[in-house]
């Protein structure tokens, strides 16, 4: 896997979210077909309405990893 998420492959955002402790939430991004770039494109709205996850783990995942990896990404 990349270190940049841009980078990422869907395979590889897959990967991510499962390792992170969401492997039931993953296969959401699989079904869309999120990548690296469309990750890390990503509003709260779409994390949370787009995905069909349950609102807890949707908070989780865009409040510690989406945001955070937008927030890595975008200071460079």
């Amino acid at each position: 896997k990349a270190v940049d998420p841009v980078e990422w492959s869907v395979r590889d955002v897959v990967e991510y979210f499962t390792e992170a402790g969401f492997p039931e939430q993953a296969g959401a991004f699989q079904e869309q077909e999120i990548d690296g770039k469309s990750l890390l494109l990503m509003q709260r709205a779409d994390v949370l309405t787009g995905l069909s996850i349950r609102l807890g783990p949707a908070l989780k995942i865009y409040e510690y990893h989406v945001k955070l990896l937008q927030r890595s990404h975008f200071q460079d």
